[in-house]
Formats: C-alpha cells, structure tokens, sequence
C-alpha cells in the first residue's frame, strides 16, 4: 500500500486527539458520534501513515506510545490553526491586543474632509492601528492598485465603470462653488457674464489637462481664462489668497482649506456628483477592512 503522510487530515487528527484524550477507543467513538469500526479503521490508517502503533494495550485500556505523547501537543497546535482559517475573526478597536495597518488612496480633497476625522477615530482606539495616506491618479490607477494590493482602500469620485472584483460604495454628494478674495472683488462672480470676466484657477489632478468645468462652458459656447492651474486643492488656496483669481472647487471645502475665502453659486449648469470608496473584494470579509469602510461611511454620512 503506498501511504502519503499527507493523507493526513483534519478528521484524522481529530480523531487521534480524542483517543489520546479519552484514552478509550470505545469512549472516542461515543465523543465523536460514530461507531467503534470507524474509530478502528481510522486508527489503523493513522498508525500506517505515521509508522507507530500509537497506542497500545495497556491492562484493560489503552495507553499511548511516546510518539503519540510527543505528536499530542503539535496536533492540538495544527488543529488550532486549522480552525483559525475556518474562521472570520472580529476587529475590536479598544482591544490593545489587537492591531491593523491600512493603506489608503485618495487626494487631498477627501484628505481634507474624511480623514481628519478618521484620524481622530483611530488616536480613541487601543488597538494598534496605522494609516498610510498615498494619492491616486485616476480610475485606472486606482483599479491597479487595489487589485496588486497596494491600496486597502480608494476614497475619490465613484468610478464610472462597473469592475467585478472592485466594490463601490457611495458616501455623499457633492457641488461645484465658486471661491474668491473678496478684497479683490466688488461683486461676487455669480452671474455666468462676471465669471467668464475674472481670471480662473483650476486644479487637474494626474497628467491630464482635461476639465469638466471646461466642458460644461464649451457646451453653452462660453470659455474662461485659467490663468493657473495645480495639483492639489490645497495649493489653489495658497496661491490666489490676495490675489483676484477666483477657483471653482467642490462646496465643501469652504471649512477646510478654503477658510477664510468667500464663496458663491456656480454660476454655470453643472451636476452633481458623487465620491465613493472603493476594495477588492478580497477585503470584503475581513473584519479590521469592514471597521475602517463603516467608520468611513459613518462620517460621510454626518458631513
């Protein structure tokens, strides 16, 4: 007979263990609810596998051999970690035995709206937790990325595109505002006449020089004059405080890096549009993964 030490398996080992615990071959079979043949039978193909007898006859029982007694605490040991990838654990953030470590993507608008908040959820937990923060540079990028595991997690606009393996969820809406020193400005640019009138700077993030806010101007025959344009929002504000550029940006940077600035419509037809986070959904059960996107969507959802 050809024996393989991999044929050992759980139910084997399992089996093994409760004869060694019961020290009965008889009261094994009655623990694991089956029949004595089967323990029997069982036992014999162990003892062909691991070439020892095991166990041996001992008065009226059994006792086993020193190569069970030294095989007993590993087998609990494998029996153990074998349960262990059956099962999906629980994250506790205010248990200080456990840790996580995330790395997300995402730009410096959601960094500026989400995560200072996130930060502050993690700085209240015990658990050891980690944030690594890296931008991103479109769908494609994003796509790539999640899929060779070099992001947990994407937070920018909804991708357009419906991928398989990508999970989508929506956090929130947004809306195109216009902002400007109003030192510099004796009215709002809130018609579309003022707007196409005052110098523009626009962010474009990525290596593209498309708009959409160009775009939508185009489609009413209208143009603007951008006289700047950045990577970053943070950027934008920095460079046209004290200055008459104005900056078409999303509202709800008007509590963050456009504090101070004063703020009007959007003078032009524009949708709305919305940002989501993003996973592989061979994240999707883990539960330190599941923690950090209901964290994520509950801010989103107090914004």
């Amino acid at each position: 007979m050809n024996i393989d030490e991999l044929d050992l398996d759980y139910r084997l080992l399992r089996l093994f263990l409760t004869i060694y615990d019961e020290g009965s071959v008889t009261a094994a079979a009655n623990r694991l609810g089956v029949g004595q043949p089967t323990v029997s039978h069982g036992l014999d193909r162990l003892r062909q596998i691991v070439g020892d007898p095991l166990f041996v006859r001992s008065g009226r029982g059994i006792t086993p051999t020193a190569h069970a007694d030294e095989m007993a605490e590993r087998v609990r040991v494998v029996l153990q970690d074998l349960r262990n990838l059956a099962r999906v654990d629980g994250f506790a953030p205010h248990d200080s035995n456990q840790s996580a470590r995330f790395v997300i993507g995402t730009n410096d608008y959601e960094v500026a709206v989400i995560l200072p908040e996130l930060v502050r959820i993690v700085r209240g937990c015990a658990a050891d937790i980690r944030l690594k923060v890296l931008p991103i540079h479109g769908d494609g990028d994003v796509i790539d990325r999640l899929r060779n595991g070099q992001l947990d997690l994407a937070i920018g606009l909804h991708m357009i595109e419906n991928v398989g393996d990508i999970a989508q969820q929506t956090l929130f809406r947004e809306h195109m505002a216009c902002f400007y020193d109003a030192d510099y400005h004796d009215v709002a640019p809130d018609t579309l006449d003022r707007y196409c009138a005052v110098p523009h700077a626009r962010v474009i993030i990525g290596n593209n020089d498309h708009s959409a806010v160009d775009d939508a101007l185009q489609a009413i025959g209208r143009k603007r004059k951008t006289v700047l344009q950045a990577s970053t929002f943070a950027s934008i504000a920095s460079l046209i405080r004290g200055t008459d550029v104005i900056a078409s940006l999303p509202s709800r940077l008007e509590r963050h890096v456009m504090a101070g600035f004063a703020k009007c419509a959007f003078p032009v037809e524009f949708p709305e549009y919305s940002f989501a986070q993003a996973w592989h959904v061979r994240n999707a059960a883990s539960a330190p993964h599941k923690w950090l996107r209901g964290e994520i969507f509950k801010i989103s959802r107090r914004l």
